[in-house]
C-alpha cells in the first residue's frame, strides 16, 4: 500500500516553486578597506574628509559610493589646490596672474594708472608774437669796451654830468621813454632817436637823426639828418641840451 506525498514545507512557496531566499540570510558583504583621504588619513564611515585636516577622501579608497561631498554630487574638489575656474572669482595665489575675465586683482597695492599731464596752456593772444628786438649798433659797440670821450654837461647841475664814447656808434636819445640809448638825456626838447656820434679811433662824427628841435655845432644847426665832424671841446645843443666834446684820443 502506498504512502501519501509529504506535505510541502511551510515557506514554500505555491505551485511547488522553490522558495525565494530572505534578504536576512546568504552569504555576508565582502570585507571592505577602511576610507582614507588622499594625505593617507583614515575617515570615519559615511565621511568625506578626514579630522586630520580636512583632506577629502580619496578616490580609490571610496568603498561607500559618490555621497553629496564627492566630484559626482557636488561639494568639495578632490584636489584643494586645483586652478580656479577661468571667468571670474578669486585667484588662489594672491600674487600670481590674475583671474581670466574678471574677478578681483590679486595685487590690492597696485597703484591706479595716473592720467597723461595735461598739455600747456596756449599763449595769450598777442604774447610773443611780436619779431625779437634787433640790437642798436651802440649796443654792440659797447661790447668793444674801448673808450673814445667824454660828453660833459652843467646845465642841469653845477657840478656837472658826464657820459663815456666808446669806440663805434653812440646813440643819443631822451632818458626814460623806455628805448636802449647810450647817451640818455633828460630834457623834454631832445628826441628819443636824436643824434648819433660815431667814434673811430681820434676821429668822431656826429649825424642828425631827423629830430624834432634839431642838433647844433658850436651853436650852428647841422640840419635834418646832416653831418658834422667834431674836435677836442666842441659844443653840442641836442634841442634845447648843451654838452662839450671831450676827445681822449687826441690828448693823448
Amino acid at each position: 500500500m502506498g504512502y501519501p506525498p509529504p506535505p510541502p514545507p511551510a515557506d514554500a512557496g505555491s505551485g511547488g516553486y522553490p522558495p525565494v531566499p530572505r534578504a536576512d540570510f546568504g552569504p555576508p558583504p565582502p570585507a571592505t578597506k577602511p576610507a582614507r583621504c588622499v594625505q593617507g588619513h583614515p575617515i570615519a564611515p559615511g565621511g568625506s574628509f578626514c579630522m586630520e585636516g580636512g583632506h577629502p577622501i580619496a578616490l580609490d579608497t571610496d568603498a561607500y559610493g559618490p555621497t553629496h561631498y564627492s566630484p559626482q554630487g557636488g561639494g568639495f574638489s578632490p584636489e584643494p589646490y586645483a586652478p580656479p575656474p577661468q571667468g571670474g572669482g578669486f585667484s588662489p595665489d594672491p600674487y600670481g596672474p590674475p583671474p581670466q575675465g574678471g574677478g578681483f586683482s590679486p595685487e590690492p597695492y597696485a597703484p591706479p594708472p595716473q592720467p597723461p599731464p595735461p598739455p600747456p596752456p596756449p599763449p595769450l593772444p598777442g604774447m610773443n608774437s611780436a619779431p625779437p628786438r634787433q640790437p642798436l649798433p651802440s649796443e654792440s659797440s659797447k661790447e668793444r669796451g674801448a673808450l673814445a670821450g667824454f660828453l660833459i654837461s652843467f646845465q642841469d647841475d653845477p657840478l656837472g654830468k658826464h657820459w663815456v664814447l666808446y669806440q663805434g656808434k653812440n646813440l643819443v636819445g631822451r632818458a626814460e621813454t623806455g628805448q636802449k640809448v647810450d647817451i640818455p638825456v633828460a630834457h623834454g626838447t631832445t628826441s628819443t632817436h636824436h643824434a648819433t656820434i660815431d667814434c673811430d679811433g681820434g676821429r668822431m662824427m656826429l649825424s642828425d637823426l631827423g629830430s624834432t628841435n634839431g642838433t647844433f655845432h658850436n651853436e650852428e644847426a647841422i640840419g635834418f639828418q646832416g653831418r658834422r665832424e667834431l674836435r677836442d671841446g666842441d659844443r653840442i645843443r641836442f634841442g634845447g641840451f648843451s654838452v662839450i666834446v671831450i676827445n681822449v684820443a687826441t690828448r693823448s
